[in-house]
């Protein structure tokens, strides 16, 4: 069973960025041989890293931080998975506060004593969704893809971008909540990354299932 968690950023809850997230993850939904779920941001109090490096001496299995917040519920969810989706608005050029907190708290995987080396191997795609067209959507998605690779992961590809103004210019239809949605081409992207997700922790549980078979 191939296990992707999906991370929707935005603290606007059932917002563009969760509706697309839900929306690229039903690309999996007749795959018998993968379960998703996806966790929102906006409904945890997630404080940013305090560097007091608690967890390089004082981590333990049922502990990853000094902190005690929301990301108690993301830590095993975020281990449990074999493929990590990341979506976040792009806010000032970047991703949203929400998900650069969740991120430097994942730092646990990276110098934890107990859980170093936690998101190996696992796949990692990201979603952004943009007001405007060069407001820094590319940029957000290179910065999660190198954000995968820090943590040992294997990013898929470039990921997903969509825009939620028309064309990206700016204007919308003020009867249409959802506007990302309406961005067919990038919707396509989200998809075609998730499908790709999908595919690549397939390959890589596989791969490690014969080579443990033939050690």
């Amino acid at each position: 069973m191939i296990r992707i968690l999906g991370i929707a950023g935005s603290p606007v809850k059932e917002g563009n960025t969760e509706v697309l997230l839900k929306e690229a993850l039903r690309v999996v939904a007749s795959d018998p041989e993968v379960e998703t779920r996806v966790l929102n941001l906006s409904g945890l109090e997630i404080a940013g890293c305090r560097h007091c490096n608690g967890c390089i001496k004082n981590q333990s299995p049922e502990k990853f931080c000094s902190l005690a917040d929301g990301m108690e519920e993301m830590y095993p969810a975020l281990l449990r998975a074999e493929a990590i989706i990341l979506a976040t608005p792009v806010h000032i050029g970047r991703m949203s506060g929400l998900m650069a907190n969740m991120i430097d708290r994942m730092r646990v995987f990276v110098y934890g004593n107990a859980h170093r080396g936690g998101l190996t191997d696992k796949v990692g795609a990201a979603l952004v969704v943009g007001f405007l067209r060069h407001g820094g959507l590319e940029m957000t998605l290179s910065i999660l893809n190198n954000t995968f690779a820090l943590f040992g992961m294997i990013p898929v590809g470039r990921g997903g971008m969509v825009l939620t103004s028309l064309e990206g210019k700016g204007k919308v239809n003020k009867g249409i909540r959802h506007m990302a949605l309406e961005d067919g081409l990038g919707v396509l992207t989200a998809k075609g990354a998730v499908q790709r997700a999908a595919e690549l922790a397939k390959i890589i549980q596989a791969g490690k299932k014969a080579l443990k078979a033939s050690a």
